[in-house]
């Protein structure tokens, strides 16, 4: 049978055939097509939570727990970034306007024995511009919560003093979307301080709205709608007809440069600020405002370019809880292996950031990758945006760290379907290359060596896993084809099934479909995957299937693994070797083309032992497989399905009805092996 080459480079061939179902697998250990350590290569990551959470849950008899999946490194969650939030990395530190505890925070970056780092906070800015964010997402938009005190304001660090270049290169923008078309011939603007001395009012029909100033022709400005010496305070604007149109932008090109009274921090004068946006049908005497101004999330929905970090002392985000850097070196759960450490770009100051590289650094806790920012893609930043505050992060950490390995961007998404490229999943390849084309053009291209994204295939949590399971491998591949023009190593900074809480990351559905996603990954040649889920944790219905990311439920007097432990117990200690060391990846070919319902990846560990790891996504047959090639005599085989494990949904009191780890059989010399029917296993 003619071999595949993609399936070459995934380690694996993904077919089987409904009648018969015996199938011959070859693996070839002449050849190796490429390798890993899996002590640098696959681990989880550890997320902020809500207060009181992640002492809890890095307890020691949960750290104990946890290491036993035997996952290697770890990988630095930032929830303040997908909340709009600073982050007082260290609680310990200054404010610009010391006076007043407000205005821009920089954490003290010299450790202190005596206190160490257990843990920090997110704070909520009041300048905020955005309606939705990507974590807890109880905050609103400043620009029509209907408050005239309040306003948003665009990142100050996107200006001259820090680009060194006019503002013009660096457009802010807001946007309205309506929902649907609605009539607007006239725009007031109550601006604040500094106000737009230069900006055009625009309207769009359908289309990639967002992203900034990217040519996709979605944008038509309105007839009058160009000001070139605007005066600030309320500003009306009256077009020369209506339009029916569902998103309304204002693109802002120069600044008046000006603060408000009593403001001495040259950042209060950098940047656009606006107080409230009301947008609609002007007639001679009325006028019919379409914009909703309410300080909750059914105001008219906002998104906006940057937003300024800002900030004060009581705005602490008791629901965005990250670990302490001391707490999560201290307690055992890195292994003293090296993070993978998240650093906050787009709601920060580049100082806080370079200070907290400093701090790991004096620390003497090892750091393997810096990711800088995280999901920019969701907040709708555009990439010229993005590589502006990037080089101003990865310039500073480069004084304090010059070995640095820097990179990121933490994708939340990367693959989309054929036709269907939207405003959330869309193809990243013309952002990955703006972003790229903004370094070089500050001569940083070097600052930049790995590429990051995370990986939460299914969006509808009440799809059938028997038909998304199969399509999630071809999605990967995808996914990873398109990476590689880029010539960097990928990294796989969280997955899980669903970017949402859903029944499927409890049950087997969710533990195949993570443990494919590593082996996968790994196989063909990614650098590192980290598993989200490791805390323990509860059971969360907010999407309207009850489950979690979770390998370990907290129920009372301790947590009881689910499926996706006993995966990740049986990839570490089965198919892999748990000590580690260099695992070398063999060819793997499955003969008879079929429904995609089988896939197998093999490796040769430190020891020299063979072990195939093959995954079962038919529910309802067994595979009957044979090994051929120069890859003989499997004594054993591992499995880990229905047998072992069920799941009762029930709401909230949801939990395993059958629970048992993998189970062990020795099989006879030359002859068949049965797989069952939906299954993991490993054959060594």
């Amino acid at each position: 049978m003619k071999f595949i080459p993609f399936f070459l480079i995934f380690g694996g061939v993904l077919c089987i055939a409904q009648e018969p179902k015996e199938i011959t697998i070859s693996i070839d250990t002449n050849h190796s097509i490429g390798s890993f350590d899996p002590r640098h290569a696959f681990g989880a990551g550890i997320d902020g939570h809500e207060q009181g959470d992640c002492q809890r849950m890095l307890s020691p008899e949960n750290v104990k727990r946890m290491l036993g999946a035997g996952l290697g490194p770890v990988s630095y969650r930032l929830r303040t970034e997908l909340g709009v939030e600073a982050w007082h990395w260290n609680p310990r530190g200054v404010w610009s306007d010391s006076v007043h505890h407000q205005g821009y925070w920089t954490s003290d970056s010299k450790p202190d024995p005596n206190h160490p780092i257990l843990l920090s906070y997110g704070y909520r800015l009041p300048r905020r511009g955005d309606t939705l964010d990507e974590a807890n997402d109880d905050g609103y938009s400043r620009l029509d919560d209907g408050d005239p005190k309040t306003f948003w304001k665009s990142n100050p660090y996107l200006c001259k003093p820090f680009t060194g270049e006019p503002d013009s290169r660096h457009p802010q923008w807001v946007v309205l979307d309506f929902g649907k078309p609605v009539p607007i011939n006239a725009v007031d603007i109550l601006w604040g301080e500094p106000y737009a001395k230069r900006f055009q009012v625009e309207y769009a029909t359908k289309g990639r709205t967002y992203y900034g100033g990217h040519p996709w022709n979605v944008w038509h400005r309105f007839d009058g709608g160009s000001v070139s010496k605007g005066r600030g305070g309320e500003q009306f604007l009256k077009f020369g007809r209506s339009v029916r149109a569902r998103y309304l932008r204002i693109w802002m090109t120069e600044s008046s440069g000006t603060a408000l009274p009593g403001a001495t921090d040259p950042r209060d004068a950098m940047g656009y600020a606006i107080r409230e946006i009301r947008a609609g049908e002007a007639g001679k005497l009325d006028f019919d405002d379409h914009v909703l101004h309410r300080p909750d999330k059914t105001q008219t929905l906002c998104y906006v370019s940057s937003t300024d970090p800002w900030h004060r002392a009581c705005d602490r985000d008791p629901k965005t809880e990250q670990p302490g850097i001391d707490l999560l070196a201290r307690c055992g759960i890195t292994r003293g292996l090296p993070l993978m450490m998240a650093l906050p770009v787009l709601y920060d100051t580049p100082e806080n950031a370079v200070e907290l590289a400093a701090y790991l650094k004096r620390s003497g806790i090892p750091v393997s990758r810096y990711e800088l920012g995280e999901e920019p893609d969701g907040q709708r930043i555009d990439p010229k945006d993005f590589g502006a505050l990037y080089a101003q992060v990865s310039r500073g950490v480069r004084k304090v760290v010059p070995d640095a390995m820097m990179g990121g961007p933490s994708f939340v998404t990367l693959d989309v379907e054929p036709g269907d490229d939207q405003t959330y999943r869309f193809d990243k390849r013309w952002w990955i290359r703006d972003f790229l084309s903004e370094l070089k053009h500050r001569n940083q291209l070097r600052d930049f060596r790995f590429l990051s994204f995370e990986w939460y295939p299914f969006d509808e949590v009440d799809g059938i896993e028997s038909q998304q399971h199969p399509k999630a491998s071809g999605m990967l591949g995808r996914t990873m084809r398109s990476l590689r023009h880029f010539h960097l190593p990928i990294v796989i900074g969280e997955y899980n099934y669903s970017v949402f809480p859903c029944r499927q990351e409890v049950d087997l559905a969710g533990a195949f479909l993570n443990a494919e996603t590593a082996a996968q990954f790994l196989c063909g040649g990614g650098d590192a995957a980290f598993y989200y889920g490791y805390e323990p944790n509860k059971l969360d219905g907010s999407s309207g299937s009850w489950g979690n990311q979770l390998m370990l439920l907290e129920r009372k007097g301790g947590t009881v693994p689910v499926a996706t432990y006993q995966a990740l117990c049986l990839m570490n200690h089965q198919w892999l070797n748990s000590s580690g060391g260099v695992h070398v990846i063999l060819p793997v070919q499955i003969h008879k083309n079929g429904g995609g319902l089988l896939s197998a990846f093999a490796v040769k560990s430190p020891d020299g032992e063979i072990s195939l790891l093959v995954i079962n996504k038919d529910a309802k047959h067994p595979a009957t497989i044979s090994i051929k090639g120069n890859a003989r005599g499997f004594h054993t085989l591992t499995s880990y399905s229905s047998a072992q494990y069920s799941w009762h949904a029930d709401g909230a009191n949801g939990h395993p009805s059958h629970n048992l780890p993998p189970s062990t059989r020795a099989l006879p010399s030359d002859q068949p092996i049965t797989i069952p029917p939906g299954s993991l296993s490993v054959l060594r």
